[in-house]
């Protein structure tokens, strides 16, 4: 169920017979008497793993879309070789995973309280703990390059290869493309960018600090508008008020539950925007990638955006 080699044939971890540990954000150590064989993961925690080596036995979230696509959270897992423990947050079979005979559950980290978890909240975190220890890695207001280290650190004790060809190439083509990023941004200085998620009822304005590649975006210099008010994450606006933040740039949240761009020109508010008018759109995932191999072509995607966007749309 978990390979130790990567594609660029690294070799299991020295130690890889005794008692094995690892602590995780909330500060939590989970413990097993030797490394984990069998492991479950969110979606996207599953996606940062794969990449380095580690092939999880089962996967919970986001996966497939509708129409069987893959889910951009799903990275380059083979969803055909992995069991689906639930395709959705609020889907989640207990009977599958405790099939799998699970070592570890790995997930992520979205707020301050250790029960923070995608997906294993309230009760079905409880149930789940019974079965197997989980490693929780925060994507909480901290920068990507942050949260795809602590990925990487994980992957390396459950045996994956941070040292293949591919993920040190990876590595190199990530910083490049952050430094082009931060060119980008420097040539455009001026341009506002928005970030948002868009559903039936209204907007919702991200806020950059509490996701960790706007955190590292901002880092390269790019102008991103923060949402306003005491919640995390996102201001929620209503479609009135799409124009309370002026915007030379907007990017929309990409993900398959998220209103399409094609269905918000249904507000004639959102159409009136000059970033609309002006076509200077983007998209967006609200779930970032987090190993430097899925993380770079989002940055470089970014950069091309950024370098051909005009900066006066709002002026």
């Amino acid at each position: 169920a978990l390979t130790a080699c990567g594609s660029g044939g690294g070799k299991p971890a020295a130690g890889s017979s005794g008692p094995w540990e690892f602590t995780d954000d909330r500060g939590q150590k989970a413990s097993r008497d030797q490394r984990p064989a069998r492991v479950v993961a969110y979606a996207s925690s599953a996606a940062a793993l794969w990449d380095y080596g580690v092939r999880p036995a089962g996967v919970f979230g986001p996966q497939k879309t509708a129409d069987g696509g893959k889910e951009i959270q799903a990275g380059n897992i083979d969803l055909n070789a992995v069991t689906s423990i639930g395709n959705a947050w609020d889907d989640f079979s207990m009977e599958k995973f405790a099939a799998l005979k699970p070592d570890l559950v790995v997930t992520g980290l979205t707020g301050t309280k250790p029960t923070d978890l995608w997906v294993l909240t309230g009760d079905l975190g409880s149930k789940v703990q019974q079965v197997a220890p989980v490693v929780a890695l925060s994507e909480y207001k901290v920068t990507l390059p942050k949260v795809i280290e602590r990925y990487s650190q994980l992957a390396v004790a459950l045996g994956g290869d941070a040292n293949s060809e591919p993920m040190k190439k990876a590595k190199e083509d990530f910083d490049k493309a952050s430094e082009g990023l931060r060119a980008a941004a420097k040539e455009k200085a001026g341009l506002k960018v928005l970030v948002l998620y868009g559903d039936k009822d209204g907007l919702y304005i991200a806020k950059p600090d509490f996701f960790a590649d706007l955190a590292y975006y901002r880092e390269l210099g790019l102008d991103i508008v923060s949402g306003g008010g005491s919640e995390d994450y996102w201001e929620q606006l209503s479609w009135e008020q799409a124009g309370k933040y002026p915007a030379d740039l907007i990017l929309t949240d990409s993900r398959s539950y998220a209103l399409p761009r094609a269905q918000m020109t249904q507000f004639p508010t959102w159409n009136q925007l000059p970033a609309v008018k002006a076509n200077q759109l983007g998209d967006w995932s609200a779930e970032p990638r987090f190993n430097h191999l899925l993380a770079t072509p989002v940055i470089q995607k970014l950069t091309a955006l950024v370098k051909g966007a005009r900066t006066d749309i709002t002026a």
